[in-house]
């Protein structure tokens, strides 16, 4: 939900991004480089967060048949957001769980 902490710090970070940054995710999250051209309303199935275990050893990995991205609570923003960027940039991040 919009109240879970791990998404309001999800959101923070992701406003730091920059915008190859941003298309970075999408990409690994959907495996799309661009936004649907009706915007985000228009994704399906719908971007999702999915919270997994494993902490701050943990990179975030993504079912792109599901736009959706699986992240660790992380213990601070900085963490996630050093998580991510390693995620996103590796080319990586299809996953069958």
């Amino acid at each position: 939900t919009s109240g879970d902490k791990t998404v309001q710090r999800f959101w923070k970070v992701i406003a730091t991004f920059d915008a190859a940054q941003q298309a970075q995710l999408l990409r690994f999250v959907t495996s799309c480089q661009r936004p649907p051209p009706l915007g985000f309303e228009a994704l399906n199935p719908k971007f999702c967060l999915q919270r997994v275990g494993g902490g701050d050893e943990k990179l975030p990995t993504a079912a792109t048949c599901f736009n959706t991205l699986k992240l660790s609570s992380y213990s601070s923003s900085a963490v996630m957001k050093k998580k991510l960027l390693m995620s996103i940039s590796s080319g990586a991040g299809f996953d069958l769980s």
